[in-house]
């Protein structure tokens, strides 16, 4: 359902709306007074507001509404959003608080809300509104200010957060065209938003700041969608209170809320930041310059110890600062003092007289070189402010773009906060200033990372008809759970259970070479911190030894075959509000210590499974280290994609841990398993 009422309405009503000051729906209706279309007072208050005749409700409202303004108590508000549904009107803005935040007792409220709205959407409750600079809409409790419209969309879920950011943006030129508060979300998704101004031709770039996630598959499924084309820059707060599962498994005692999370956002194709400040100088970047074409940069600089710091930390941000070819070097050399620098980075010193001369000059040649996929001037202290300078690389980026040059330029500002506004020279045309080499290399880093990726997000995988197992909840038998995992292509390592000790004496003889023992009872989640695995095991005696200690533990006793290979971990999981989601990493009873693991939601495709992989630490591990054979990443991406598979097939089955899967040249094969079944688990997909 379109989402036009919300943000292209030709027709505002204002429930609660006043005149007299410090009033709410005071502050409401004259932020409404540049709308393009028409506003209506709704009050019983008064027969008027700002010398408009006021209607004493909503039904009594003659002619069409698109969008009603709630400002009233959280208390009256079903009872006119109960009108809005009789008078057909598209959408509400339900300010007030008290609802769903609050404590069961809000949440009934709002569940009431939600009734008597019927088929009006709801944007809230406890939200700040709604903007849309371009028709004069400002449906918020905010004043949306008079810069000019921009294509930026911010999607807030924190009222005061959102009303501060876009406070500042003005300061920074940071041109929005639309803000949304989403509020408690009683109705309209995050993912419903993303769609809608994805598919504005005014949005270039969406911002979201969340709170929580509610329907986490599609809001990925969402961006996934928009991403390739319009950059959705994501950050969510409240990452250190994210839940730890209960750890029965070792996938599951690592699928933290926030790890789930930016595995979703990462495979969606969204820019991830921490902050919503850094969301903001993500937003500068990609608003104002081209994407970079490549992760080459070129720093200019008049002092050699902040070049180098911003070197080190765009090292880190996998953002590459070569060393310049002897012929583009001969010729920089030409131009800059003898005792300057031309390798990359170029490093002028402070000749101050020349500043106005070199900046722009530099960014000129370097820009055209072919050599760099971007360039960073760092303007410090007099180069900052110097108007001259400033100006001079302004109009040195608008020729480059005049002639078709599209690598992008973006400033590294270090200067007193008294001289800041000489950025504005920059800003207004497009070009960022950001403070400082930190905030500016993360910022290029999320930049360089978004150019390239975007061209790799695939579309989500058709997702499978669930099928049931029809089996009780826990653990399911490790025989009955090899065959589950044999039913999706995933091997295991050939199993004996026995029951004494003669057994596991036959067991281990037919098998032959080294045997690894170990309790099959199924309510043991950790065999190795019980002492349930016994390993190398060579002769009678060792077999016969191992059987009566893990008889301790149970009659029931698995012998296999002894493999070698590199351990990996691939597990499955059951998120609330994601739904199934798979996970690799290195594996062993070490996984939980070194964590080096990647989710991803399922299903998953085979090149999506692959990355997995290659974004992992121990990735090296796998490609022949220090001369051991290569391990099959393409069978470990096969064993991933049938684990996905497996999971959003099977709603039921709430987590799967292969630990460990043994890579070999040929092979992954999982030589320990544990499949859980919850038939009471939601499927979020």
């Amino acid at each position: 359902m379109t989402l036009d009422a919300v943000f292209n309405p030709a027709r505002v009503a204002v429930v609660g709306a006043s005149d007299r000051p410090g009033k709410v729906g005071t502050v409401v209706w004259r932020n409404l007074a540049d709308f393009d279309g028409d506003v209506v007072p709704v009050t019983s208050s008064s027969p008027s507001v700002g010398g408009v005749p006021a209607a004493r409700s909503l039904t009594e409202v003659e002619g069409d509404v698109d969008l009603a303004v709630l400002v009233v108590p959280a208390r009256a508000a079903p009872t006119v959003a109960r009108q809005a549904a009789v008078k057909g009107v598209g959408a509400v803005v339900v300010l007030a608080g008290g609802f769903a935040e609050i404590g069961d007792e809000g949440a009934a409220l709002q569940a009431e809300l939600v009734e008597a709205a019927g088929q009006v959407r709801i944007v809230g409750p406890n939200c700040f509104g709604v903007q849309n600079m371009a028709v004069g809409l400002n449906a918020s409790m905010t004043a949306a200010g008079s810069h000019e419209p921009g294509g930026i969309a911010l999607i807030t879920q924190s009222g005061a957060y959102g009303m501060a950011i876009h406070a500042m943006a003005p300061d920074e030129h940071l041109r929005f065209g639309k803000v949304y508060s989403s509020g408690n979300k009683a109705d309209i998704g995050d993912h419903e938003a993303v769609r809608y101004l994805h598919a504005d031709p005014a949005t270039e770039i969406i911002c979201l700041l969340a709170e929580s996630v509610t329907d986490g598959a599609e809001l990925a499924a969402s961006i996934r969608e928009a991403a390739p084309a319009t950059p959705v820059i994501v950050a969510k707060t409240g990452r250190s209170e994210a839940g730890v599962r209960a750890a029965r498994s070792h996938t599951g005692s690592l699928g933290t809320d926030d790890a789930i999370f930016r595995a979703a956002m990462r495979q969606a194709g969204a820019v991830t930041v921490r902050t919503g400040l850094e969301m903001l100088d993500v937003a500068r970047l990609l608003a104002g310059q081209p994407l970079p074409g490549g992760n080459r940069a070129a720093i200019i600089t008049n002092s050699g110890g902040t070049g180098v710091e911003l070197v080190d930390i765009l090292a880190a941000e996998g953002v590459e600062v070569p060393e310049l070819s002897a012929r583009l070097q001969a010729r920089i050399a030409d131009r800059i003092p003898p005792f300057a620098s031309p390798r990359n980075p170029v490093d002028i010193t402070p000749i101050w007289p020349r500043f106005a001369e070199l900046y722009p000059w530099l960014v000129d040649t370097l820009a055209r070189s072919g050599e760099v996929d971007l360039v960073i001037p760092v303007l410090l202290q007099r180069a900052a402010m110097d108007e001259a300078t400033v100006t001079a690389i302004r109009d040195t980026v608008a020729r480059l773009r005049e002639d078709g040059i599209r690598v992008p330029v973006y400033c590294c500002w270090v200067a007193p906060r008294a001289e800041r506004f000489k950025a504005d020279v920059l800003q207004a045309a497009g070009i960022p200033c950001l403070e400082w080499p930190e905030p500016t290399a993360r910022s290029v880093g999320h930049a360089v990372r978004y150019a390239t990726n975007r061209h790799r997000i695939v579309p989500r995988p058709e997702l499978p008809s669930p099928r049931r197992l029809e089996l009780p909840d826990g653990p399911i038998p490790s025989a009955q759970a090899a065959d589950v995992l044999a039913g999706f292509g995933i091997a295991t390592v050939e199993s004996r259970t026995c029951h004494d000790g003669s057994e596991a004496l036959s067991a281990a003889a037919a098998l032959g070479g080294p045997v690894v023992m170990k309790t099959a009872e199924p309510a043991i989640e950790h065999r190795a911190d019980v002492g349930g695995v016994h390993v190398g095991l060579s002769t009678r005696q060792e077999v016969a030894a191992a059987y009566r200690d893990l008889s301790r533990l149970g009659t029931a006793v698995l012998v296999q075959p002894q493999l070698t290979g590199v351990e990996m971990v691939v597990g499955g999981l059951r998120d609330p509000a994601f739904g199934p989601v798979v996970m690799t990493g290195l594996g062993g009873t070490v996984v939980e210590l070194l964590q080096d693991v990647t989710f991803a939601l399922a299903p998953v495709t085979g090149e999506e499974a692959v990355r997995m992989i290659e974004q992992l630490r121990g990735f090296p591990l796998l490609c022949g280290y220090r001369g051991r054979p290569r391990a099959s990443i393409e069978q470990l991406a096969g064993v991933i994609t049938s684990t996905a598979r497996l999971m959003a097939t099977h709603p039921d089955i709430s987590e799967i841990d292969l630990n460990p899967v043994m890579v070999t040249e040929s092979d992954a094969v999982a030589v320990d398993w544990k499949v859980y079944v919850e038939e009471t688990g939601t499927d979020s997909r």
